[in-house]
């Protein structure tokens, strides 16, 4: 008969790591994913502006955004000039504190200056369409803008804010 020994080593019990989240899908709009990165992007690099107060209004303008983007495209609104596009990024670069690194920024939220140039390429589009649609400013413009944007929420069964 023969014996089988069995040796068993014990190694000292790894500790319990937690997960660490890099990256999550926080909402989609028709298909397209926006994730907890996108929110701290536009937080840091002031793409919303005084909406991004918090990472709840910063995502609910982000749903925004690609709801009126959608909306300008299906409309045939035109791609801005290039010069346009220049003097938004200019006018963006121009609001931060003198010495600001914004390269080093940039690439701390892992934007492009092709993906900024598409940022300020979108907000002139979304603009031209507001123009068309609503024509000039005013209060009566932000009241009208403000119900189609809860209309575009209701459409894209998003919650209404």
């Amino acid at each position: 008969m023969r014996t089988v020994v069995l040796t068993l080593v014990m190694f000292g019990a790894a500790p319990v790591q937690k997960p660490v989240e890099i990256d999550r899908t926080l909402q989609r709009v028709y298909g397209t994913a926006i994730m907890a990165s996108d929110v701290r992007q536009v937080r840091l690099l002031r793409l919303i502006g005084a909406a991004a107060g918090s990472d709840e209004s910063a995502l609910t303008a982000i749903e925004n955004r690609l709801l009126m983007l959608r909306d300008a495209v299906q409309s045939g609104v035109g791609e801005p000039e290039a010069t346009q596009i220049a003097a938004r990024r200019k006018t963006w670069t121009d609001a931060w504190p003198a010495g600001t690194d914004l390269p080093a920024l940039m690439q701390q939220c892992g934007m492009t200056d092709r993906g900024l140039d598409g940022w300020f390429r979108d907000d002139l589009r979304i603009e031209a369409h507001l123009d068309q649609r609503f024509g000039a400013q005013g209060a009566r413009r932000e009241e009208r803008t403000a119900a189609w944007i809860r209309d575009l929420r209701q459409r894209a069964n998003l919650p209404v804010k």
